[in-house]
C-alpha cells in the first residue's frame, strides 16, 4: 500500500471511532489526447505525499462560531422575479449582512436580475432588483470594492467573461476575457476574487472543433483590463494525458497572490481514472509550482466541490466508491489524511468553510449540515423548512464570514418558490 493509501485507511479508522439539488455529472472527454510532453514515460499516478500536509487550522485563525445548524433566515425571492420559471443561480454577500442574488427567468427572452436582500426591522426581505444583461451558465458572483457586483460566466456575445451590475442604479457594463470563436463546441470556466478585491482569475477551457484552448488570466475587473495571461495546455500535460475540459472543478486566489487550479487529471490513456490536482501560480502567473495530485490513481477520487481557507489551504469533496472524502490542501503543501467521511455521494456539490476552518457547510436533505474538519464528526441538519424537500444550488459565505448563504427553491405543492436562506451558529 502507498503512503497515501496509509494515511488515508488512518483517517478512516480515526473517523469510525469518533448538479433534486442540481448534481454535477462529470461527461467524459470527447477531445484526443493532448500532444505536449508526449515523450514522458509516464505521469505520475501516485499521490503529492512529499511536500507538508495540512495539519488543522492555522494558529492565527480567528476563533470558531461553531456548526451553522440555525435558520436565521428565509427570504422568498418572488418580489424579484417577474413570472414564473424563474431560478436562482448564485448570491454573494452584502455589507449590512444581506446579500445580492443572481436569478434568471427560463422563459422566452430570458431575461436575468440582480436581486437586493437586506435587513427590514428583525428580519430580511428583498428591498430592490435591476435588470442584468443576459449571462449564460453564471459561475459566480463576486462584490467589488466599489460595490458592485461581478456575474461571471458566458455574456449575449458568447464570450466568457463578467457583467459588472451596479446594484443601486442598475448599470452595468461588459467584460469580455475569453472571445468566441466560430466553432465552439463546449465552453466551461471558473473564477476567484482575491483577498483585497482587486484582482479577478479566471481559468477557461474550451473546444473548438478537435482544437482546445486552457488559460488564466487575472484581471482588474474594476478597469476591465487583463493584467496577467497563461496558456495552460502544457502545464495539464505534465500530469494529464487529456486536456482539464468538464475536469475543470475549481479555481481558489491563493493569500499572498495568484492562485490554484483544481481539475481531474487523466494521468493514462484510461481517460476514466483521474486523480484531483492543484496547479498553482505566483501573482504574475509566470511561475508553476510543483503540481499536487490530492490522491493516488487506485482511491479512483473525482472532485465534486471547493472551496479555500484564510490561509489558503484547498478544502475539495470527492467522490471515491464508497461515499465521498473532504480533503485539505495547505497552500504551498501536498497529499494528506482524509478530513470527513461522507456516506452519501448526492450532496456533495456545494462546500464553505469557515475562517476558523474547523467547520464546513454541505447541502443535505433538509437544506445544510454542518461537518467538523477536526474530527469528522456531522452535525445538523440546518432544516431550511421546505416540508416537501428543498432544492439547494449553491452555498456562500456571508458577510465577514459570519454564517453562510444557502441559495435554491423550495416545493410549496403547486410551483417551485426561489428562496435564499441564511444560516447561523
Amino acid at each position: 500500500m502507498t503512503r497515501a493509501g496509509l494515511l488515508v485507511v488512518g483517517a478512516l479508522l480515526a473517523i469510525a471511532s469518533g448538479c433534486p439539488a442540481e448534481p454535477h455529472p462529470v461527461p467524459e472527454p470527447t477531445s484526443s489526447p493532448q500532444p505536449s510532453h508526449t515523450a514522458l514515460p509516464g505521469r505520475p499516478t501516485t499521490a503529492s505525499t512529499g511536500l507538508p500536509a495540512y495539519t488543522g487550522p492555522p494558529a492565527n485563525a480567528p476563533p470558531s462560531t461553531g456548526p451553522l445548524t440555525t435558520l436565521r433566515a428565509a427570504v422568498d425571492l418572488t418580489p424579484a422575479t417577474q413570472g414564473a420559471f424563474w431560478r436562482a443561480d448564485e448570491a454573494v454577500a452584502a455589507p449590512d449582512g444581506g446579500a445580492y442574488v443572481v436569478l434568471s427567468s427560463e422563459g422566452p427572452g430570458r431575461p436575468q436580475r440582480l436581486a437586493t436582500v437586506a435587513r427590514t426591522g428583525d428580519g430580511f426581505a428583498v428591498t430592490g432588483s435591476v435588470a442584468v444583461p443576459r449571462v449564460d451558465h453564471v459561475v459566480g458572483a463576486h462584490l467589488l470594492p466599489d460595490g458592485t457586483v461581478a456575474v461571471a460566466g458566458r455574456l449575449s456575445s458568447s464570450d466568457l467573461g463578467l457583467e459588472v451590475v451596479d446594484p443601486r442604479t442598475g448599470a452595468t457594463r461588459a467584460v469580455p476575457l475569453v472571445p468566441y470563436e466560430r466553432g465552439t463546441t463546449s465552453a466551461d470556466l471558473r473564477t476567484a476574487l482575491s483577498p483585497d478585491g482587486r484582482t479577478l482569475y479566471l481559468v477557461a477551457t474550451v473546444t473548438i472543433g478537435r482544437r482546445v484552448s486552457e488559460t488564466l488570466s487575472a484581471v482588474d475587473p474594476l478597469a476591465g483590463t487583463v493584467l496577467a495571461q497563461r496558456g495552460l495546455i502544457d502545464d495539464v500535460s505534465l500530469v494529464s494525458v487529456y486536456p482539464m475540459g468538464r475536469q475543470l472543478a475549481g479555481l481558489v486566489a491563493r493569500p499572498g497572490g495568484g492562485a490554484t487550479v483544481v481539475f481531474d487529471a487523466s494521468p493514462t490513456e484510461v481517460a476514466q481514472l483521474r486523480i484531483p490536482t492543484l496547479l498553482r501560480y505566483d501573482a504574475s502567473l509566470t511561475t508553476l509550482e510543483e503540481p499536487v495530485r490530492v490522491t493516488s490513481l487506485a482511491e479512483r477520487a473525482e472532485t465534486q466541490s471547493v472551496a479555500v481557507g484564510i490561509d489558503g489551504t484547498v478544502f475539495l469533496v470527492v467522490d471515491v466508491p464508497d461515499g465521498a472524502w473532504i480533503l485539505a490542501v495547505p497552500d504551498g503543501g501536498g497529499a494528506g489524511p482524509v478530513l470527513v467521511q461522507l456516506t452519501d455521494r448526492i450532496f456533495d456539490y456545494a462546500l464553505t468553510v469557515e475562517p476558523a476552518q474547523q467547520w464546513a457547510l454541505l447541502p443535505a436533505i433538509e437544506g445544510a449540515r454542518a461537518v467538523d474538519l477536526r474530527t469528522g464528526e456531522i452535525r445538523g441538519p440546518l432544516d431550511v423548512g421546505c416540508s416537501l424537500g428543498p432544492d439547494v444550488r449553491a452555498i456562500a459565505p456571508a458577510w465577514q464570514d459570519a454564517g453562510a448563504l444557502v441559495v435554491g427553491q423550495c416545493d410549496v405543492g403547486s410551483r417551485w418558490v426561489e428562496m435564499l436562506w441564511i444560516a447561523g451558529p
